[in-house]
């Protein structure tokens, strides 16, 4: 099991946002979505922009934080 990054608050409001993303990623949800993403990947990388070339960025974000959220 990963380590908790997170506290419990905070997990249930990721799970939370994390439960209203499908397939497109609202733009006032980006930055929290990068934040996350960053602090679950333990490397800081700039934010991405929201146009449709960094499409693949940002669904590593997301597919990232599905995979940590199913092992906390």
């Amino acid at each position: 099991m990963k380590e908790n990054l997170f506290t419990e608050e905070e997990l249930k409001q990721l799970r939370e946002t994390m439960e209203e993303i499908g397939a497109y990623l609202p733009t006032d949800k980006t930055g929290y979505i990068w934040s996350n993403y960053i602090k679950i990947n333990g490397k800081s990388e700039p934010t991405p922009c929201t146009c449709k070339s960094s499409g693949k960025l940002w669904a590593k974000a997301v597919e990232t934080i599905r995979e940590y959220l199913k092992t906390v």
